[in-house]
Formats: C-alpha cells, structure tokens, sequence
C-alpha cells in the first residue's frame, strides 16, 4: 500500500512540475509577445504615422499650383480631435500632476498643429480665388514666364512649411501622449493576470 502511495505521489510530483513548467512557458511566451507588441505599437507605429505625414507633406510641395486644400482639412479634423482629447485627459487625471501636465502638453502640441493647417488651407484658398494657384489645370510652363511661375508657387511652398512645421509639433505629441498613455496602461499590475 505504501508503494502505491509513493508512486502517486511521485505521479502527482510530476504533474506539477508539468503544469509549472507549462504555465512558466506561457507566460514568457506571452511575455515575449507582449514585448513585441509594444515595440510594434509604441514606437514602430509613430515612426510609420510621421512618414505617412512626410509623404502628404511632399504631395503638398509637388503640387504648388494645385488645389491641396483636401490635406490640410483632414489634417485639421485630426489635429483637432487629437487635441480635444489630450486635453479632456488632461482634465481626467487626478493621480500624477506629471501625468496631467504632460497630457497638456501633447494637446497643445496638437492645438498648436491643427492652427497652423487652418493657416495653410486658408493661404491655399486666397491663393486659389484670387487665380494665384489653379486647380489642377494651371497652363503650360512653356506657355508662361518663368517669374510667374514662381510668384504663383509661393503660396503653394508656404503652405508646404506650414504643413511640415505642423507635422513636427505633432509628431512631438503623438510621441508623448503614445509613451504616456502606454505607461498608464500598466499602472495596475494584474491588468494582464489571466493565470
């Protein structure tokens, strides 16, 4: 009887040992996972966004006498979503003055962004109704002097700085709200217990 009764225990034993070693290897395995996710969305993602914005930004320099206004205008709806929620959060946090302050600070980075696109969209749409740029059906420069050509691209390359200039401030607040709202995410730390 006492032989039986230690095989079972040594069977029992095993069993847990088992189980510990499966439960160990999901968990780093979901550890891992967990790891490349954030890589993937904390840092990989704003890299992707800012080249998006650096790609309109040059559809923006390559087409100086053409009606860019749609960029501009959507960039805005974004910009200004992204600022009235940093600074809803803002007004959320009660735990960490840090925390609160730094949601301010992407808000005003994205406030600031979306008034520079309004600027722009409105350059763009003085320069399109008073002829200065066309909409999309500007002559041929063989047809025109150069210095016109020129003058008439001005407006078209200040749009384009203000677009750039909006898109670093943004960029600086995607960044920080991104890290911020990653680190409140693991605040608790059973947030991710399924075991």
């Amino acid at each position: 009887m006492s032989l039986i009764l230690r095989n079972n225990q040594k069977v029992i034993s095993l069993i847990k040992r088992f189980s510990n070693l499966i439960t160990h290897l999901i968990r780093v395995t979901f550890d891992a996972f967990s790891t490349g996710v954030y890589f993937v969305f904390s840092r990989l993602v704003i890299i992707l966004v800012f080249l998006v914005g650096l790609y309109f930004n040059w559809q923006l320099f390559t087409g100086l006498l053409e009606d860019t206004t749609v960029i501009t205008n959507i960039a805005f709806g974004i910009l200004a979503t992204f600022a009235a929620l940093c600074f809803s959060g803002a007004r959320a946090i009660n735990d960490s003055a840090e925390d609160k302050d730094k949601f301010t600070f992407a808000g005003e980075r994205f406030l600031h962004s979306a008034v520079l696109v309004v600027i722009a969209s409105l350059l763009k749409y003085g320069s399109i109704e008073l002829g200065i740029a066309g909409k999309g059906d500007s002559p041929k420069i063989d047809e025109i002097h150069w210095t016109i050509i020129f003058l008439s691209s001005i407006p078209g390359v200040i749009v384009g700085v203000l677009f750039f200039w909006a898109l670093n401030s943004a960029h600086g607040g995607l960044v920080v709200l991104n890290r911020l709202l990653w680190k409140r995410h693991h605040r608790f730390k059973d947030w991710d217990d399924f075991f």
